[in-house]
């Protein structure tokens, strides 16, 4: 009888044209598979292929046609489920979705500026009238300068800031804060440079606080920073 293998460490990455991928990158994927589904309920399948890339110090990989490292890569439709991996054998090994939702949100913040604000909560529409009775599990990451993000988690709505900057100067790395600063957070906030952990800090916060069925009614939003119509030199 067949062991089944331990399901290898993965990431997603997209290369220079956003092609989106599912990447392993310390293990021999040949004959490997992944199966999706999309949002409009049909499945797919993508086998892995050797790809050129680079492995930074974090683990993290980019594609680069003169990289040194062959990565592992099967390719997935911007807005796909990763569902499972399947094995040479045909073994599926079934991908948690709590995993795979830590893995997009750090996907999602990876090189963006200082002011993007992901939303985390409920997907239903709750009239105003109704919010301040209502308990509803909420996550927040923030954008800030050098890299590092701010995490919040409530049992109400969590308001979009409006800092009058975005620097780090002065703020505590990796420890959370339960000192009320934001009358909107209830349930303390984090500063980090790890990506990992703050996203694993929103999941897991809306996974054991909201309940088996937290994936089901959870949506999300994106908020970018606007820039202003700077002039720039020369023109």
């Amino acid at each position: 009888m067949e062991t089944t293998p331990p399901l290898p460490r993965w990431q997603f990455a997209s290369d220079d044209l956003l092609t989106r991928y599912v990447v392993v990158n310390d293990e021999d994927m040949r004959g490997w598979s992944i199966h999706t589904h999309h949002v409009d309920g049909t499945t797919d399948t993508s086998r892995f292929n050797e790809q050129p890339g680079l492995v930074d110090d974090t683990g993290r990989v980019f594609f680069h046609d003169d990289g040194p490292t062959q990565v592992w890569a099967a390719e997935i439709d911007a807005a796909a489920l990763l569902i499972s991996l399947e094995t040479p054998t045909g073994v599926l090994l079934e991908v948690d979705q709590w995993d795979a939702m830590t893995a997009w949100l750090v996907e999602s913040m990876q090189d963006e500026p200082a002011g993007l604000v992901i939303d985390l909560g409920p997907n239903t529409d709750i009239p105003d009238d109704e919010l301040d009775d209502i308990e509803l599990i909420t996550a927040q990451l923030h954008r800030l300068d050098d890299g590092v993000v701010m995490v919040r988690r409530s049992r109400r709505i969590l308001h979009t800031l409006r800092f009058a900057d975005h620097s780090v100067q002065g703020l505590i790395l990796d420890r959370w804060h339960h000192d009320g600063h934001f009358d909107d957070c209830t349930d303390g906030y984090l500063f980090s440079r790890d990506l990992a952990l703050a996203a694993g800090a929103c999941v897991a916060w809306v996974r054991d606080a909201g309940g088996v069925e937290a994936a089901d009614r959870l949506g999300c939003s994106f908020d970018f920073a606007d820039e202003l119509p700077r002039r720039v030199e020369g023109n």
